[in-house]
C-alpha cells in the first residue's frame, strides 16, 4: 500500500482533539498540538494513536461524526478486463485498522508537510468475487472473497495547503506518497456458484482467477485505501480551523 493513509489519521486525531475534550486524553493534546513545541511530533503521534484506537468508528463526540475508518467501505473494483473474461471484487469492506500502531511521525508546519508510519498487524478486506465471459455475461462464477494482509508497514506523506473560509484559515491535504509494505498476503475464496454453460469455460475461469491475483488485489486495495483515507482526512480537517489543530500559543 502507500504512504498517506496514516498521516491523515494522525491529523484526524488532532482534529478531533481540537474539537472536543476527551476523558483520559492529555489536556494539551485535547486542545490541539502546540505549533512550536519541541514535542510536536510526539503530540501528533499520541493524538493519531488515540483516534485510531478509540474513534475509528467515526464518532468524534456526541456532536461530531465523520466517516468510519474501521470498518472502511471500498467501491467495487475491476480485477481483470480482457477480451475473454471480466472479474470483479465487489462490496468490499476493510477491517483491522483500529489495531494499528503509530511508529513514526514527522511534521514540518512551515511547509505543511507530514510523514506518518504505521505498523498494521492484521488488515482484512472481505467482499464478493464475480467473473463472467466478456460477451456472454450469463456464463459466470461468483463466491465470497477475502484479502488478508499481516504484519504490514504503512508510510504516508502528506502535503497541506491553506484556504480561507468565513475569515478563518483552514487546511486540506493531498497524499503525495502512500507506501504499503506487506509482510504476508493471502487471497481466498468461499464456495463457488456457477451459471450458464460454465463447464465448457471452467479452465479459462481458473486461469484468470489465479493469474497475478495477489498483486492485482493489492494494487486495488491500496488505491482505494489511499483515496478513502484522503477523503476522510479532509472531512475531519473541515471541522475546525488550522489554529485549532495547531495553536501558536
Amino acid at each position: 500500500m502507500n504512504r498517506k493513509f496514516w498521516l491523515a489519521a494522525a491529523l484526524a486525531a488532532v482534529a478531533l482533539c481540537g474539537l472536543a475534550s476527551v476523558e483520559g486524553f492529555p489536556r494539551y493534546e485535547a486542545n490541539g498540538c502546540l505549533r512550536h513545541s519541541p514535542s510536536l511530533n510526539k503530540c501528533i503521534e499520541r493524538a493519531v494513536q488515540y483516534y485510531v484506537t478509540y474513534m475509528a468508528n467515526g464518532k468524534i463526540s456526541d456532536r461530531y461524526y465523520v466517516t468510519s475508518i474501521d470498518p472502511l467501505t471500498f467501491p467495487n473494483a475491476t480485477l481483470v478486463r480482457n477480451r475473454n473474461i471480466h472479474t470483479y471484487f465487489l462490496n468490499r469492506e476493510m477491517r483491522g485498522f483500529k489495531n494499528s500502531f503509530v511508529t513514526d511521525v514527522k511534521a514540518d508546519l512551515n511547509k505543511l508537510e507530514f510523514l506518518l508510519q504505521f505498523h498494521m498487524p492484521a488488515i482484512d478486506v472481505h467482499g464478493s468475487y464475480r467473473a463472467e465471459l466478456a460477451h456472454e455475461r450469463q456464463i459466470a462464477e461468483w463466491a465470497k472473497m477475502f484479502s488478508s494482509m499481516r504484519n504490514s508497514t504503512l508510510r504516508i506523506h502528506l502535503k497541506g495547503i491553506t484556504y480561507e473560509s468565513e475569515d478563518r484559515i483552514y487546511v486540506r491535504v493531498n497524499i503525495t506518497d502512500f507506501d504499503l509494505t506487506i509482510g504476508d498476503h493471502t487471497v481466498g475464496f468461499g464456495w463457488f456458484t456457477m451459471s450458464g454453460n460454465y463447464s465448457d469455460h471452467s479452465q479459462a475461469f481458473d486461469l484468470e482467477r489465479g493469474r497475478n491475483i495477489l498483486s492485482v488485489v493489492e494494487n486495488e486495495v491500496t488505491q482505494s485505501f489511499r483515496d478513502k483515507f484522503q477523503l476522510l482526512l479532509n472531512e475531519i480537517l473541515r471541522l475546525a480551523p488550522f489554529e485549532r489543530f495547531f495553536p501558536s500559543q
